[in-house]
């Protein structure tokens, strides 16, 4: 049976209720991580179709392959990307040097292994030109679409998946790069979690998180003050 994007234990109440909470950001980080580790739980559905739902060949509702390469006039930089559906993501997480960012553990191999980490301020001025940051939406029909989610991951850089899997049907290659805590690296090898620039209605932003088998869209916990996290943008 199909899940939907987010299981019931994390419920709009019990969000409301973390947010209340009178705890210290590191507190509440370990309360969030404790969930995590819960809904990696979540089995996937084994029906897919990648040939109808992502196919590597053919073209877009752009009238681009659907799949190949473009390059980020800012920098130079080239980016994959991927269909997945009626969407075009990018199949590789932003690495702008814009300011604030930075590599996992300050180490410039982690920006070309996973892209840069960036706080949640002025996203709308990051993507490159004829992208977008993506809504709360467009993860939400990301999740549907794709369905299994391990047809967007990319084996061998997560702890829990054998390289010998086949993975990512979709082409969209996830990989686990953690998050950041204001200069502080966690969870590599273990989630990820890429930005929206959709408040929900304070100073949190809603998010994509992913794990080996699971994958929610919240705004819980995901402060732009504090939190550092990724970004793939979505064609325009």
């Amino acid at each position: 049976m199909k899940k939907t994007k987010f299981q019931s234990f994390l419920s709009n109440k019990a969000i409301k209720f973390v947010a209340r909470m009178n705890l210290s950001w590191r507190v509440i980080g370990f309360a969030i991580s404790s969930l995590i580790l819960i809904a990696c739980t979540t089995d996937a559905d084994d029906s897919f179709d990648a040939a109808t739902v992502c196919p590597s060949e053919g073209t877009n509702i752009y009238g681009m392959p659907n799949r190949g390469t473009f390059v980020d006039e800012r920098d130079g930089q080239e980016y994959q990307y991927t269909t997945i559906g009626d969407q075009v993501w990018m199949a590789q997480s932003l690495s702008y040097e814009a300011a604030g960012s930075f590599c996992y553990d300050s180490l410039p191999e982690n920006c070309e292994k996973y892209g840069r980490l960036y706080l949640g301020k002025n996203l709308d001025q990051l993507c490159p030109a004829g992208w977008r940051m993506p809504k709360s939406n467009d993860y939400d029909n990301l999740l549907i679409t794709v369905d299994n989610r391990m047809n967007v991951l990319s084996a061998g850089y997560w702890e829990n998946i054998q390289d010998t899997i086949n993975t990512n049907k979709c082409g969209m290659s996830l990989r686990a790069g953690g998050f950041a805590y204001l200069t502080e690296s966690r969870n590599e090898s273990n989630d990820v979690s890429f930005w929206t620039n959709e408040s929900d209605g304070s100073d949190y932003f809603y998010t994509l998180y992913v794990c080996y088998n699971y994958m929610s869209v919240s705004s819980l916990g995901h402060s732009i003050e504090t939190m550092k996290y990724y970004i793939r943008c979505i064609k325009e």
